[in-house]
């Protein structure tokens, strides 16, 4: 597994200040050539994230940090139809009120078989959580793990975020506003522990 790093600095109004580490090589194996470096400076990080819960959520987490001055860590899925990708996301107050985002790569495993490529589509009848990954088909209702769902991965979603990470991200920021940032804020059954997804190899 190759080491990964992005960081990103914002300020109260969330534009992109600074990024840096391996941004645009992560935005490359995103297919994301519109999201290098030189094309979102001073741009707005929520203009880059699709679905509304999301764009609100992440907000919640950086105006917290920005608030309380106390560092938040969180772990988050952002897969590839090729890869299951398990990242760690840091976020660091900073003076003039401006926070830095880091995210590392904890762990990465392969999907066998693949994922089908899949798009943004804000009017697809599928959907996929931004936080673990999960599907919920919009013939079936409740959330399924993508690490089961193999070549069956819908082709054109819209991003929401299932009812699990929603209470886990609260229950983060809540952990902040109790001065224990680095509690693990998704812990539930969508995210599988490092090195241990089944079936599955790096």
């Amino acid at each position: 597994m190759k080491f990964l790093q992005v960081y990103a600095v914002v300020d109260t109004e969330f534009r992109l200040l600074w990024v840096g580490g391996e941004w645009d090589e992560f935005a490359l194996q995103n297919a994301a050539q519109q999201a290098v470096a030189n094309h979102v400076l001073s741009t707005s990080l929520m203009s880059h994230i699709a679905g509304d819960s999301t764009r609100r959520l992440t907000a919640r987490l950086i105006e917290t940090v920005l608030t309380t001055k106390r560092p938040l860590r969180m772990q988050y899925r952002c897969d590839s139809p090729s890869m299951a990708r398990l990242f760690q996301l840091t976020i660091q107050p900073m003076k003039d009120d401006r926070a830095l985002m880091v995210h590392d790569l904890k762990d990465a495993w392969h999907f066998s078989p693949p994922l089908n490529m899949w798009h943004y589509d804000p009017v697809a009848g599928d959907c996929k959580c931004s936080f673990c990954g999960s599907i919920r088909f919009e013939a079936e209702g409740d959330w399924t793990s993508c690490d089961d769902i193999g070549d069956r991965h819908p082709t054109r979603v819209y991003y929401d975020v299932c009812p699990s990470c929603q209470v886990a991200v609260s229950d983060a920021i809540e952990r902040v506003l109790q001065g224990d940032a680095f509690s693990p804020a998704l812990d539930h059954d969508e995210i599988p522990e490092p090195g241990r997804a089944k079936d599955q190899s790096e």
